[in-house]
């Protein structure tokens, strides 16, 4: 029930009354993030600090927040300049403001140009190396460096209009069931959510397959069903189409802007007569396939970089500047590699140190962002003792020949654990329906020039000479002197990753199996080959029983 009060003042000499018209409470509805209350107040507040202390004291919240208010007249949200324009069951919306952080870092400034701080590094290796002189390593590119595809997508974060009408739509879906697919304001709303996720799938690669897509709009209607669109049993199939055309949209824009990994595919980097064939793409889970040049540097200035590193490769006990060098140019290399594809002969040449041990490990990491060989490892012998009791169950003439490695095993009980990982492998490649011959040779009592000779005829092969593992590409030695066979299968794959190489069709499956189950890159497309899978199965049940 309501009543007056007559108040007054004295101003310039003249009373003025006003009469405050004193009822029930003013209700407010007041979102917060997803939190929405009912905040009450016994009159509408005379500024927007009161207004702003109640909320906060109804929230909780001691951080500064930005008030806005939805306008009936254009049904949006405008930031609240005076507490005139509200009325009561207005909505407000809470905005937490977080204050600016200054983070200040003291640094020595250089008066020297890049050049010359680059020839005197590659003039005094002695320096590089000493403990007083420090390396910064490689800053990473702000641009684009992708991640590996997640598990779960986590769906990103939409405009403000868009975030708030699917709340609404969240709210009518779970009253009655009712689709934002029939509101008026769904094509612009679409449209937004497709921008969005075609960005933040651009996070982790430039090429979605279906299989990606599919991940994404599922990842999307388990968060915000009342998105579902009819037509499909999911209410997914026109997203994923709509998906399709707007991450293809996306990579134009990227193309403008020059982006190396969506311009290696322009026709004018394309053969005439079928410009749609062999798109150059991360094909086995490469995360930074084609990364562009980072901030700050030239194809001028890495070249510098570049000559410097081959000087190096040259020099002892300089691995981590050696290294540093490699990050710093991951990108020239791999534009150059995937581009152009040059002979392994061309790159032994330009990237002598790309070839270390250290290197191709380094690489794989930094082309798939896991650690190749604890990993390899590892899982090797994870699954050594169910890969063993299906090899040893093995009939006919395959088992025969299985069963003969590993009676090698039986019979020594002094067997190192690294026999047993070279068993394991050698059985993997006969069980997969390939023959050892194709990835190992022996030579024994072989002179270095019978070997060279023979070797050349190998484009990839893992070859034994006096007790130890080499690496053959393309007819090069391009690794020797290896202690086990586990190593070379190792060092074997993050090569064909650094050179961007195919796997050979007659070991397809092996590499498929040191990829999938020993890296732990395994992809949602392509699909496991039905060998694979039917041996991971067996492997599943072996160990079951």
């Amino acid at each position: 029930m309501e009543h007056s009060v007559w108040t007054s003042a004295l101003m310039d000499g003249c009373v003025y009354h006003n009469i405050i018209i004193m009822g029930e409470h003013v209700k407010f509805r007041v979102l917060l993030d997803h939190i929405v209350k009912k905040v009450s107040f016994p009159h509408i507040p005379q500024t927007i600090q009161e207004l702003a202390k109640g909320v906060q004291e109804a929230f909780g919240i001691s951080e500064d927040i930005s008030i806005q208010y939805k306008d009936t007249e254009f049904d949006d949200f405008f930031t609240l300049t005076s507490t005139d324009d509200l009325k009561d069951k207005d909505t407000l919306k809470i905005i937490c403001v977080s204050p600016p952080t200054l983070v200040l870092t003291t640094i020595e400034r250089d008066t020297s140009t890049p050049n010359d701080q680059l020839l005197e590094m590659s003039q005094s290796s002695t320096s590089a190396a000493s403990d007083d002189t420090i390396i910064l390593p490689p800053s990473p590119t702000p641009s684009r460096l992708h991640q590996p595809w997640p598990k779960e997508f986590p769906v990103p974060a939409f405009s403000y209009t868009t975030e708030m009408a699917l709340q609404q739509g969240m709210i009518e879906y779970l009253k009655d069931g009712t689709l934002l697919c029939h509101s008026k304001c769904y094509p612009r709303l679409k449209t937004n959510i497709l921008e969005c996720l075609a960005e933040a799938m651009y996070t982790y690669t430039a090429y979605a397959n279906d299989a990606e897509r599919s991940a994404v709009t599922a990842a999307l209607i388990k968060k915000y069903p009342c998105l579902q669109e009819p037509g499909s049993f999911n209410g997914q199939y026109g997203w994923q189409q709509s998906l399709k055309y707007k991450v293809s949209n996306y990579r134009t824009k990227l193309r403008a802007h020059g982006v190396p990994e969506v311009m290696i595919n322009t026709l004018k980097h394309k053969s005439s007569d079928k410009p749609a064939k062999g798109v150059k793409k991360a094909k086995k889970c490469e995360v930074n396939y084609c990364p562009p040049i980072p901030t700050g540097e030239t194809p001028d200035s890495l070249e510098i970089i570049r000559l410097q590193l081959i000087s190096e490769t040259k020099k002892k006990n300089n691995d981590q500047l050696i290294n540093d060098l490699m990050s710093q140019t991951f990108s020239m290399r791999r534009q150059e590699i995937v581009s152009q594809g040059p002979s392994v002969a061309t790159l032994l040449d330009r990237w002598p140190a790309l070839f270390g041990v250290s290197q191709i490990c380094q690489e794989f990491q930094r082309l798939t962002g896991i650690s190749l060989e604890p990993t390899f490892i590892r899982e090797l012998d994870k699954h050594t003792a169910k890969m063993l009791s299906l090899f040893n169950t093995k009939g006919g003439a395959l088992g025969e020949r299985m069963k003969s490695l590993i009676m090698e095993l039986v019979q020594n009980q002094t067997s190192t654990v690294e026999k047993r990982r070279e068993t394991v492998l050698r059985c993997l490649i006969e069980y997969v329906g390939e023959k050892q011959e194709d990835m190992i040779c022996t030579y024994q009592n072989t002179e270095d020039t019978d070997l060279l000779n023979q070797l050349s005829n190998y484009p990839m092969k893992i070859y034994m000479c006096e007790e130890t593992y080499g690496i053959v590409i393309d007819g090069h030695p391009i690794i020797k002197g290896l202690a086990t066979l586990t190593k070379a299968c190792c060092l074997l794959i993050g090569i064909v990753y650094a050179l961007d190489l195919k796997y050979p069709q007659n070991l397809m499956h092996t590499f498929e199996t040191f990829q999938r189950l020993f890296i732990g890159l395994n992809p949602l497309r392509p699909k496991p080959s039905t060998r694979y899978a039917n041996f991971v199965k067996s492997c599943t049940r072996r160990i079951s029983k």
